[in-house]
């Protein structure tokens, strides 16, 4: 019976008009709809509470597929409630009789149950309706909510940035807002499910929801896909995950269960279990969210068991400072001139090290100028890790030594597409060093390790700073095993690991 349901929901909800509007919300706001069977898995992940009656929030409704999934699955229970009471907030007004006529649907299904339903559907944005009601203190709290976000950046001069910073919630996207806002509106050990990108767990523009996430609810559940592909059939660079969270005090002690999944079929599940500690680290100040898997841990050791940070070193990391589109015009050329110098971009990272001047679509030389002159470094030797890497690339961190000595001694620009490390805004002390950081850099063990939290292609300057990092007699000696070009990743490889043995 739950089967012919859920067929008949998402049978409903395929229609031309709904694929339409799916494109549309696609294009405007970056939200997906919810395929059926993720729908499913998300909604048994709540665990049942022996109430009369339960109040449930979806607060981007979409067609209706998370609460009709959500119904079907408490009309599974073995101890019902007599009443569901539902509030839907969606937007799109162009849907609203696709999810009427999947409600309708639903309430037959509650009625075969004897489940009495009761529908509030709110043609309302979600964010202003709901914080304008905290301010009237006029909110309802929640047993359930399920959330499948916008994933829009939230702009700074908006009306909704503003609305959400008077109830201090300070949130650089929509996914965000949604799920702190979600969070104020359960009742204490009331119970959250959510699907979101999973680029929060790390980054200071983030640092401030985890915090708030750490705060309030306590971390049950958090599964994870093998494959950025297929979730909501489209090539999502951002790796999404699905969270069961719940209003209780979070301990040390308490485990997390991690499932990860191949594809959305969720026929093949990996679970394990572990403390909070070891995901979110005690003394972590930037409350990074490690969702490493089993086989990760080994690796997460090795890190944790290196000598240094940056700051022991005397290195510092930052982002290049020269924004190209942002120079006055005339001061970008593609050839040579009297005052120009080197204007360093991604597309000059050659196997460990910049290649300068190349043929490329952009400017390779940048015009000293009064007005960008505190943009440019000195000569010296420099190494230049990607920001984003490319879908094609197989590894995240791709880092590269800039060594002027090679490429003449003037001055340097770098791109902000680039991450820089530099002593000082100076180049580092030696060419050896600086070879063996970039080896490093490129090694597996960096790879990997960075991504047991971050879940995009984009590497920020703070996750630099995460790492651990070999002495600097380890890095001299690292660099002393190439000249002019990376090993290959099997000899990188090895070469890390026998700082180990």
């Amino acid at each position: 019976m739950v089967i012919d349901f859920l067929r008949e929901i998402d049978e409903s909800s395929n229609n031309t008009s709904i694929n339409r509007a799916q494109e549309r919300n696609k294009q405007l706001n970056e939200q997906y709809f919810t395929p059926m069977g993720i729908a499913y898995f998300m909604a048994s992940m709540f665990k049942p509470v022996k109430k009369r009656e339960i109040n449930f929030l979806d607060a981007g409704a979409g067609v209706g597929n998370l609460t009709a999934a959500f119904i079907a699955y408490v009309c599974s229970w073995e101890v019902k409630p007599q009443k569901i009471k539902v509030i839907l907030y969606e937007i799109d007004n162009t849907i609203i009789d696709e999810l009427r006529a999947n409600m309708e649907i639903s309430s037959e299904m509650c009625h075969e149950h004897r489940i009495q339903l009761e529908i509030v559907l709110k043609n309302e944005d979600f964010i202003s309706y709901t914080i304008d009601e905290i301010h009237e203190k006029k909110e309802t709290l929640y047993d359930y909510i399920i959330l499948n976000p916008p994933y829009k950046k939230l702009n700074t001069n908006t009306k909704e940035k503003r609305l959400l910073s008077s109830i201090k919630i300070e949130v650089p996207n929509y996914y965000a807002a949604f799920v702190s806002l979600s969070l104020r509106l359960l009742k204490s050990k009331g119970q959250l499910v959510c699907i979101t990108p999973r680029s929060f767990c790390n980054g200071q523009y983030f640092k401030s929801f985890r915090s708030d996430l750490l705060e309030k609810i306590k971390f049950e559940w958090i599964h994870l896909f093998d494959s950025r592909k297929d979730i909501f059939y489209d090539n999502v660079l951002q790796e999404t995950i699905i969270m069961y969270l719940t209003k209780n005090a979070q301990t040390i002690n308490h485990n997390i269960t991690i499932t990860e999944s191949v594809n959305v079929e969720f026929s093949e599940i990996r679970k394990i279990k572990k403390k909070f500690e070891n995901v979110v680290f005690p003394n972590d100040k930037e409350k990074i969210i490690r969702l490493n898997k089993e086989d990760d841990l080994g690796l997460v050791e090795k890190m944790h068991s290196l000598p240094c940070t940056l700051e022991n070193l005397g290195i510092t990391v930052s982002t290049g400072p020269v924004v190209d589109f942002r120079e006055k015009a005339g001061l970008l050329r593609f050839e040579s001139t009297q005052f120009s110098i080197p204007l360093i971009y991604p597309e000059h990272f050659f196997n460990g090290f910049i290649k300068w001047p190349i043929i490329s679509k952009k400017p390779g030389y940048l015009i000293q100028d009064k007005s960008n002159f505190n943009n440019l470094r000195p000569p010296g030797i420099y190494v230049l890790v990607k920001r984003v890497s490319s879908k094609e690339e197989k590894k995240r961190i791709i880092a590269a030594v800039y060594d002027s000595q090679y490429i003449g001694k003037f001055k340097v620009a770098f791109d902000n597409k680039v991450n820089y490390f530099h002593t000082g805004k100076k180049g580092l002390l030696s060419r050896n060093k600086a070879k063996g950081l970039t080896l490093y850099l490129n090694s597996s063990l960096v790879d990997f390790y960075f991504r047991t939290f971050s879940g995009s292609t984009q590497v920020n300057v703070s996750d630099l700073k995460t790492l651990k990092y070999p002495s600097l007699e380890m890095l001299e000696r690292l660099g002393t095993y190439y000249e002019n070009e990376l090993p290959p990743q099997e000899e990188i490889d090895q070469l890390i690991n026998e700082m180990f043995v």
